[in-house]
């Protein structure tokens, strides 16, 4: 095995030089009787340059989501507000998320109360994942099944929600979002301090807010981040 291998600006095909990408480096080296440790790096090398790949095919995927998702109408009657059920939000975006190389599946630990990760995954690989957690729901007359059903159907509406940037609406607003909605980092704020409220406190404020808090707008959101910290004891 030799380690006299040519020099990459001598790499050719017939006439045409060779594309200095991972992939033809590992398959010129493997050729050319590198040794294990110069594979080795190669093979660090392209698993590194694939998975930039898939991220960044995946951002573009989502991207191209967004842009084209219409905005979910709100047709569920909850306690004195409205919201999209799972069901339906699942119904109309699947066409476009099969069209953009997107797929999405929840996963729940009960360890420490009930959590679910939303986990959207590119075709290429990239996985990216929403996690939440609350505690089992009491309210009414639920048996334990009833309960911790109910919250995880909760937390898969959304962390799916969260996880794509799906806006919802209500029925009666002809899809026209009127505030622009808070920033990523301002929504886990808020997440946080709802998954710190007891189950009745958190529809109190749903109900109040007429809203889910991922539709909390810009203008609205000291006023809700100050009502729930109250609620919480932390001010």
């Amino acid at each position: 095995m030799s380690n006299d291998v040519q020099p990459l600006s001598e790499l050719q095909t017939g006439n045409a030089p060779i594309v200095a990408t991972p992939e033809t480096l590992l398959d010129y080296a493997v050729k050319n009787g590198a040794d294990p440790d110069q594979l080795s790096k190669l093979m660090d090398l392209k698993e590194r340059h694939d998975k930039n790949l898939a991220k960044e095919a995946f951002l573009q995927a989502l991207g191209k989501f967004q842009a084209q998702c219409p905005v979910i109408e709100k047709s569920k009657q909850g306690h004195n507000y409205k919201y999209a059920t799972l069901g339906a939000i699942t119904t109309q975006i699947q066409p476009l998320l099969t069209e953009c190389g997107l797929t999405y599946r929840f996963e729940q630990d009960h360890t420490n109360g009930i959590e679910v990760s939303c986990v959207i995954t590119h075709v290429l690989g990239h996985s990216e994942r929403t996690t939440m957690s609350a505690e089992a729901d009491k309210s009414g007359s639920k048996n334990a099944v009833q309960a911790v059903g109910s919250t995880v159907m909760y937390l898969q509406r959304y962390t799916l929600v969260g996880s794509l940037g799906i806006t919802t609406a209500d029925t009666d607003t002809d899809g026209v979002v009127n505030h622009a909605p808070i920033s990523g980092g301002k929504l886990l704020e808020l997440q946080e301090l709802f998954e710190k409220m007891d189950s009745d406190p958190q529809k109190k404020l749903l109900a109040y807010l007429k809203c889910e808090l991922h539709e909390v707008t810009e203008n609205n959101f000291d006023k809700v981040k100050s009502m729930m910290e109250k609620k919480v004891g932390t001010v």
